[in-house]
């Protein structure tokens, strides 16, 4: 089972938006239930509705969309301290359009999507906790289409290894291919033509 530490990072988790007082973050603990999961567990399938909400104790999860001849495109990723789910998906309470998989062994705390809609809507601290959260989505996913419209690869794969040393450290090439948006063989020379420089 996941340690009582999970719940303290579950509520400073949720405090780093905003002041949450310790009663709703005790009504948390009620709805977020402990699990442990191995690498490449699905925790969202395409096609299937958003039904719950989780919190990246340890571990590190990667979302991905599956297109034609079956290639798969890195959305993004989500490590400790982060909820993961299938957010538009969840907004407009359909099936959603992505996989979300485990890339480690994952200590997780796990919240059924009603519950947390509930307990989101019965005090205004939570409001400006998913407020802020919005917020930085909204802020990742402008950054991320404009640097897919235009910038060229080698830039994407400098500025996401520059940026985010950690998380690079925790992927395979292959994965990091997924994200920049090139095959891995292309990702391949453009690490072997930034090396020569």
């Amino acid at each position: 089972m996941v340690g009582i530490d999970a719940y303290s990072a579950l509520d400073e988790g949720f405090r780093r938006w905003g002041p949450v007082p310790d009663a709703e973050l005790a009504m948390a603990h009620a709805i977020f239930r402990p699990h442990r999961v191995p690498t490449r567990t699905l925790l969202q399938h395409a096609g299937a509705p958003a039904e719950r909400v989780s919190f990246i104790v340890r571990g590190l999860t990667r979302m991905f969309y599956v297109g034609e001849g079956g290639v798969e495109r890195t959305k993004g990723f989500r490590a400790e301290g982060e909820l993961v789910c299938s957010y538009a998906a969840a907004l407009r309470n359909k099936p959603s359009q992505l996989f979300i998989e485990t890339l480690e062994p994952a200590e997780l705390l796990t919240a059924d999507r009603p519950a947390f809609v509930r307990l989101c809507a019965g005090h205004p601290a939570w409001a400006a906790v998913l407020g802020a959260m919005t917020e930085r989505l909204f802020l990742d996913e402008e950054r991320r289409h404009r640097q897919l419209l235009t910038e060229d690869a080698t830039t994407r794969y400098r500025a996401f290894v520059a940026g985010q040393p950690a998380l690079a450290a925790r992927l395979t090439q292959r994965q990091i291919a997924a994200y920049v948006g090139v095959s891995a063989e292309a990702l391949s020379r453009i690490r072997t033509a930034l090396a020569v420089r």
